[in-house]
Parts: structure tokens; sequence; C-alpha cells
């Protein structure tokens, strides 16, 4: 929802995919739709259309699959707030920019200046039009100034970063009002000067989105409730996505059967095919079949990577399906991410609608039931015999149920619309990947035989044939739209289930993201940080790593723990020994230097000194545990029982058959060591809970204090720097988006 107050701080719908905008429609208000009520129930009809294509095969067009996001009921322009807008005046020109972070609402004192990539300020320039999102005092030279946090104008809409400026009138001088928070392609409407019809641009015009772009806020929809009187009315904030496509080859899309084997990989388990172990490292490693086969995990579907793929030296590869549990290749089926109908994707045609209140009655139902019953077997155990028992029974009844009457029982109803909804035995996935190609109702009118039962068989009540009349009129758009105009039946996807299944393979964090946080060292490679974003990228669900909070907590923590300028050499040996350690206790203790002349950095002090700067913290037990278990990798791993938790932790979670507690250094020599050990004590100390918090300096500290709780609160303050340094730089913001 938009804040008419805070808009900069409303988060907008996104487009999903990069495409052309086709069509519109922008209300410059609520339709009002008079039904005997207390007042007129509003309705958004506003909407964007974006036509994409889908290129399996960039360089065979007869691959390629035409796509359309369709975005319903969005909010219209009476929702979106005006700004005031100044220009910067002579006095102004060469006035600092000054840092906009989500945190200003809590700030007294003034945001630091902006700076450019040479370090210089960055000023205003005068002739500039700024919009005016907010004002607010800060405190300058301890005496409080006005300032605004404000966007430019760039060709005729506020665009670019937010940033502070003094509001001083000498500075700034009024110029008009703008729109704020408007989406690009709405600007582009505007400047079109159509509202409330459907607008199908010139192709000229090319109106282009990008995946991610904001598409605009939920809309109201007022409902009123028949059931009580004095009538109540309700209100929801919505939006209505649907994903579309009129081209007549999306069966063989999905059937892949151009057989494209590019992009992302996948297993699928084979039934009652049996599981092995393995035993012994590397090049040596050997599997041995046991008793076990699969059963209720036949038909699962693991991404390759996932699955740490071994070949043995005879050339057969093994995949791990679970810790200590593999299988072997001819076992599997091993799919692309373009063998649609391989990951369960299925394409069923529905019959000309006849009625669009009794779509439950429809041929395509039984078809979709029978499609979530395939994946039920007997062979896979009492609970699947049991799905696929109910799952028959239903199409059974489906197939005999009586004709519509004008009193049909709603219990049936709410029986197959449970079946296609519930929870349980992954049924949500198999319904998510159901393609169905169906009639849509934005073709429609009330004048429509399929609304018959509404405005004419059926006596309904006035309230509800008038909300109806007033809903198809405000959101239809089809039969306006070519080419849907001449098509009243189009394919229908689940838009994310469909769309995150075609996102190109690689991973989520690159290397470039890394090494903006990294930015001036020479001291890591671009290979070293390419296999950090590997392995980040392989356990970002595993670890507990999976949202925007957690990621940029995670990060600003490894940034203090690896020196802040990445101070490791190639093979990860970190350069922040333990020696400073050393040589910090011994200033205090002088008395312990022995009398020889022999230094504390002296091989034969450094056990000494270790064990008694380290004593029995972090889980060291015994003689020489300090000196072996410093801090290593990413997050400074330190103490014997970290590395022994760590070992148990890697041989569940990664079935590493390495006994750390032995092998300590593997955990600075080895960059996977090194960023697992840090995953591992994210994951094992629950870090992630507290970085769900948000970000505030409450929650750094939190995070901090689980990994030193020791250190200063000025040291733990740094660490809220490295924070908000991080979120003024936007590193991970597409990370999960």
């Amino acid at each position: 929802m938009l804040d008419q107050d805070t808009p900069e701080k409303s988060v907008p719908l996104q487009f999903m995919m990069d495409g052309e905008v086709v069509a519109w429609r922008v209300n410059r208000d609520y339709a009002n739709i008079e039904c005997y009520q207390e007042r007129p129930l509003r309705q958004s009809g506003t909407f964007v259309l974006v036509k994409s294509v889908y290129k399996p095969d960039e360089q065979d067009e007869s691959s390629w699959m035409t796509l359309y996001q369709l975005y319903m009921h969005i909010a219209p322009l009476s929702e979106f707030p005006k700004r005031p807008l100044y220009w910067v005046t002579q006095k102004g020109h060469g006035v600092r920019m000054r840092k906009h972070s989500r945190h200003d609402d809590n700030r007294e004192i003034v945001p630091d200046v902006l700076a450019n990539k040479h370090g210089h300020a960055r000023t205003l320039v005068q002739g500039d039009t700024l919009a005016v999102l907010q004002q607010k005092s800060f405190l300058l030279e301890q005496q409080p100034e006005p300032f605004a946090l404000v966007q430019r104008l760039q060709n005729g809409k506020p665009a670019g970063d937010l940033f502070w400026v003094s509001m001083r009138p000498e500075y700034l001088e009024p110029d008009g009002e703008c729109y704020v928070c408007l989406p690009d392609w709405m600007h582009n409407a505007l400047n079109h000067g159509v509202f409330d019809h459907v607008v199908v641009p010139s192709a000229p015009l090319k109106v282009m989105v990008k995946a991610g772009d904001p598409v605009g806020f939920l809309g109201a929809q007022d409902l009123a409730d028949e059931d009580n009187y004095p009538q109540i009315i309700t209100t929801h904030y919505k939006a209505h996505i649907e994903l579309l496509s009129l081209d007549e080859h999306v069966p063989d899309v999905v059937a892949n059967v151009k057989g494209i084997k590019t992009g992302k990989q996948f297993i699928k388990l084979k039934l009652k095919r049996p599981l092995y172990l393995r035993n012994g490292e590397g090049g040596e490693s050997i599997f041995g079949q046991i008793s076990a086969i699969t059963r209720a995990d036949a038909g699962k579907i693991i991404p390759r990577d996932a699955t740490y793929p071994f070949t043995d030296k005879t050339g057969v590869t093994y995949f791990q399906i679970r810790p200590h549990t593999w299988m072997h290749q001819d076992d599997v089926e091993q799919l692309s991410q373009h063998d649609l109908a391989g990951l369960n994707f299925d394409c069923i045609e529905a019959e000309q609608t006849t009625d669009f209140t009794r779509t439950l009655d429809e041929h395509w139902v039984i078809d979709a039931l029978k499609s979530i019953s395939s994946h039920f077997d007997s062979e896979k155990g009492p609970a699947s015999a049991q799905a696929k028992m109910f799952y028959d029974s239903l199409i059974h009844n489906a197939e005999n149920r009586r004709p519509p009457d004008p009193y049909p029982d709603k219990s049936q109803d709410e029986l197959l619309f449970g079946a296609l909804h519930t929870n349980q035995m992954n049924i949500p996935e198999y319904a998510r990947r159901l393609i169905v190609k169906h009639d849509s109702d934005w073709h429609s009118t009330r004048e429509d035989t399929r609304w018959s039962s509404v405005f004419k068989d059926r006596h309904e009540s006035p309230v509800v044939q008038l909300a109806n009349e007033g809903f198809l009129d405000a959101t239809r758009w089809m039969d306006k739209v070519p080419p849907f105009a001449s098509q009243h039946s189009v394919w229908h996807f689940h838009p994310l289930e469909f769309l995150e299944m075609l996102k190109p393979g690689g991973g989520k964090i690159t290397l470039p993201m890394l090494r903006k946080i990294w930015t001036n060292s020479r001291k890591v490679s671009d290979e070293v940080l390419q296999q950090v974003a590997d392995e980040l990228n392989d356990n970002l669900e595993r670890c507990h790593l999976n949202t925007e909070d957690r990621l940029y907590h995670f990060m600003a923590q490894v940034y203090q723990e690896t020196g802040g300028d990445f101070s490791i050499t190639e093979n990860l040996n970190y350069a922040p020994t333990a020696l400073p350690v050393y040589f910090s206790y011994y200033r205090r203790h002088p008395e312990e230097q022995e009398l020889d002349g022999r230094t504390a950095s002296h091989p034969a002090n450094q056990e000494n000194i270790a064990n008694k700067a380290y004593g029995t913290r972090n889980g060291n037990q015994r003689p020489g545990d300090g000196w072996r278990y410093i801090g290593r990798g990413m997050k400074q791993l330190t103490g014997r029982d970290n590395y022994r938790k760590f070992t148990e932790y890697s041989s569940l979670t990664w079935g590493e058959a390495i006994n750390f507690e032995e092998q300590p250094d593997l955990v600075s020599d080895n960059i996977k060591y090194a960023v697992r050990s840090a995953l591992f004590f994210w994951d094992d100390k629950n870090m992630y809970a507290q970085a769900d918090k948000g970000y505030s300096l409450e929650a750094s500290v939190a995070v901090t204090n689980i990994i030193n709780s020791g250190l200063s609160m000025d040291d733990k303050k740094v660490r809220y720097d490295n924070l908000e340094d991080l979120l003024h730089k936007e590193i991970f913001q597409d990370v999960f988006g």
C-alpha cells in the first residue's frame, strides 16, 4: 500500500519479467459502484499489460514463447501524493548532498556527506529541480538546521537516489509540484493524456520495463456484507496478477520438443531404486549399495548442484540426495530447466465456458485432479496410496456429477476446491504447475450469456447484481486489446511458479556484488571472491541466509571479521594471526617473559602465552588449544568446541567426512571450508533470528554479541556502521528479488 505521509518508504509491486508495455488503463480515481449502500463501493480498474518473450534457445526463434504479464486492480492516480518542487539557486550551487538511510527517523545529528568515486563531496548544481519528499531538522554544528529529503527531477519526473540537503530559503526556491512514487510506465501514460479508458500505445512509443521495476501499489476494493443489518462495508487492498499466453505451441515448449539442455539442471528420483553409501575420500571413494530403496521420495526433484555430484574412477556419477545417502546416475532422471513436463508442469485445455459461476462443473477440473493423482502410487507407501484413493474417488464423483441445477450442492464445490488447495503431500506445487487454457472473464460484459446465471436467470439480490455489474464495467479490457480481442481462450500459468523455473541459472550473489564490499582490496583475487559467491549461493536456503535482512547482517559481520579489507592471502591464511593477542597479553604480564631473553614471539613461549591468554575461553579444554584453535575462516571460528561442532554440522549438512578438530588448518587453507565455517556459526547460533529484527543498532549489537560479546560498545557500533554502509550501497537488493 502507498503511504500518503511517507511515500518514499512504501514498497511497490514489481514487474516479474522484462518486457514491453502493450496496454494499460489509468483511472483518475476509483470507479464508484452504486448498490444501495450508505456510500458507493470503490473498485480499481487500473491495469497494465506487459508483453515478454521467453527464449529457451536464443538462436532458434521457433523455440520462443510470448508471455503477457497482467497487473490488475492497482492503485489509481488519486492515490499518489504530490510534493513541492524546488529550484536550486545560485547560492545553492555547491551545497553538499548528504546520505539517506532508512533509519533517519531516529537520527538527530546531520547525516554524513555523500562522496563521489574520487572521495570528493557531491554537491547541488544551480538550476537543478528537486522534489521534496520530507522535511526534518538535524543538528549541524550543534544547531538545528532545516533539511529536506529530495530526489532530482529527470525528464519531468523524480528519479535517482534520495538524499538530504539544507532547506535554507537562499539555497532553494519553490517551483510548483509533481506526483511522487509514480512508476515510469504511469508517467508515460500521463504524458499520453488518456485516462479511464483502455490504451493500446502505438509501436513508436515503446514503453519498456525491467524485472524489478515498480508496477504500482495495491488498490482498494470495497465489499458489502449482505448478512448484516445495517450492512457493513469492508475494504481490502489488493492486486490481481496473471501470466498469460496465446501461443499455440505452449504444450510443445512445456514438453521441450527441441531437447534444450542448457540452464539450471535437476535430478528426479526414480521409484524403487537402490541407495548407496560412500566409503573413502577423494578419487579413491567407492560406493556400496545398501538394502534401502526409494519409495516415498520417488519423484522428488532436487537441483543438481545441491546433490554434490561425484564421478568415481570408473566414470559413474553419484548424487547425494540426503546426508550419507547417494544414488547412481541410472536411477535418477537428469533434467534441464527447459524439461518442464519432467518437472511436473502439465498442460490442460478446457472446453468453452458456458457459465462463469459454475467453472467447477467443467471437465478441466477432472483433468486437474487426474494430473495431481498421477503423482501418487501405492508403491510409494501408505500415505501415497491413501492420497491416490482419495483423488480417484473425487474423479469418479466429478465424472458422474449431475448437470448444474439452480441450487447446486455447495459442499461438493468446497470438497473440490480443498482438493486443489490442500497444503499436504506436495499438492500445492502440483497445482501451481498446472497450465490451463480456459476462457477469461476480462472479455465479458453483463450481456454475455455466460453471466446469465447472475444477471438474468437467477434472482440474485440487487446488491450483488449491481456490485457485479460495476465490477465487470470497471475491469473489462480484453475485447479492446489485440490479439486478445479475437480469442476468448487463453493459456494461464501460475505467475511465480512458472517464472521461477524460467529464471536463468547461475549465482544470486555475484562477484561484482562482493567486489563492492572489498572495493580497494588487493589482498583477494576475483577467483577467490567468485568461490565465495558460489559457496554462499549454494547454501542461502540451507543455512538460513535467505532474506535480504539476514544477508546484510551476515556480510557486515564478515567484513569486520576479515579485517575490513579482506586481509587474507590467496589460500585464506589470515594476516591478522593470533600473535597480536600474545603480545598484548605479554605487555600486560611482563613478569612471564623468560629471563633467557626469549620474546613472546619465540615458539617456546607462544603456546604458553596462548594458553594463558585464552584460558578455557571459546571451548578450549587442553594445553595448547588456544594456539591450535585460533580464529580461522570468514567468521574467525575459534576454540576446540566450535571446531568439533563444525565437524558435526558439516557432516550432517554437506556429508563431509572431515574432522576439523583434527585438521583445523583446513578452515583457513581451503576457501570452501572458510566460507562454510562462517555459515555454520551463523546457522548453529541462530544469528538469523536477531537479523530478522531488521536494520537497527539493537539488532546489529545482538548479532555482534553472539560473535563476541566482550567487544566495547564503540566496537559494536563499528559493525553497525558496516551494516549502514552496505545498505547505502544497496549491494544485495536484487539477490532475492
